[in-house]
């Protein structure tokens, strides 16, 4: 279409034609990849809330097994935690992680056609695409390493709030509340310190969507000028043109795979780590039962936790009727409860 500008002919009908079609062909490229962008987005935020809604159902089934030593290492902040913010990092990653390797197969796509174009000229804007990819894999580490640290330090920002609302009639009585207020404070403190670096980091990553591109047109021209080669008007327009291609894909896109990735790579971990805790082990026995026997158990032996030597219970023999009355007495700290 440039070069028919350039060559204007008024008396030249063919290339006007030719050039209309050029225009359609455009138009409808461009009306294609709208659809079939939008659809991706909607089939993949489909695959990740189906994905969400399977780990919520796991993580649940999980807390209903939980034995009471697992009950000690986890918290019901903690389970919400789980249930409201890691899960919700699966429908995200999922609409952009292909873009881990669409954006770097786009750009080789890009700087073949770049050099059937201007030559040598178009390594220069490369040279920054590729700088920004190495930059964008630093950032993922960054994210890795600040999303374990804000998933630390606001696990235990929900235990220390569940230990306050549990004693706080304890608080209360002792004057202890400026304490308390003080503790969760700077916990909450170093908490937003580590989000405050991800919102830079990720700031970083959206000024790049509107700067690379510009940078990369600036010192492919540059480099251009300097080999003293000439350019046309229509590779001026088809450069321009390739390059902001690459402005989504490679620019916006990628870098946002990237920190999804990384914090959910994070958030899986996290929910691995719950869903190993210890279970209650469930056995339902079928025993014949002669009609005049409700419970019959001979020399029970268990314990609160597996790693402990000396049981809590052992040798443990009772046998209930129906309608007899079972009670268990003994002075205070004998071991009634267990």
């Amino acid at each position: 279409m440039i070069s028919y500008v350039e060559n204007y002919d008024p008396n030249d009908s063919a290339a006007l034609h030719e050039a209309y079609g050029y225009a359609a062909a455009l138009s409808a490229c461009v009306l294609v990849w709208a659809v079939l962008h939008h659809l991706y987005f909607y089939h993949m935020q489909r695959v990740g809330m189906r994905l969400r809604v399977a780990v919520c159902h796991m993580i649940y089934r999980k807390a209903l097994r939980l034995s009471s030593s697992a009950m000690g290492k986890t918290t019901t902040g903690q389970i919400v935690n789980l249930l409201s913010n890691d899960v919700s990092r699966f429908d995200q990653v999922t609409m952009f992680l292909h873009y881990l390797w669409v954006g770097p197969l786009q750009a080789i796509a890009v700087t073949v056609l770049l050099w059937m174009e201007i030559g040598i000229s178009c390594l220069a804007g490369m040279a920054v695409l590729i700088i920004l990819l190495l930059l964008q894999s630093c950032f993922g580490k960054l994210f890795l390493s600040l999303r374990s640290k804000t998933t630390a330090l606001t696990d235990k920002r929900i235990r220390t709030m569940s230990e306050v609302i549990t004693g706080i009639r304890t608080i209360k009585m002792n004057a202890w509340e400026k304490l308390f207020i003080d503790h969760i404070t700077r916990l909450r403190s170093k908490e937003i310190s580590k989000i405050l670096k991800s919102s830079y980091l990720r700031g970083m990553n959206l000024a790049s969507f509107f700067t690379v591109s510009k940078i990369m047109i600036f010192f492919t021209f540059i480099t251009n000028e300097l080999l003293d080669n000439l350019i046309s008007a229509s590779q001026v327009f088809v450069v321009v043109t390739l390059f902001e291609a690459l402005r989504f894909s490679s620019t916006l896109y990628f870098p946002m795979a990237i920190e999804k990735v990384s914090e959910a790579i994070i958030s899986i971990q996290r929910i691995k780590n719950f869903l190993l805790l210890d279970e209650i082990t469930q056995c339902y026995p079928l025993l014949p039962s002669d009609g005049k026997t409700i419970v019959d158990v001979q020399a029970f032996t268990a314990s609160w936790e597996k790693a402990s030597e000396t049981p809590t219970l052992q040798g443990l023999s009772f046998t209930v009727t129906p309608g007899e009355l079972l009670a268990v007495v003994g002075p205070v700290g004998a071991g009634k409860v267990s």
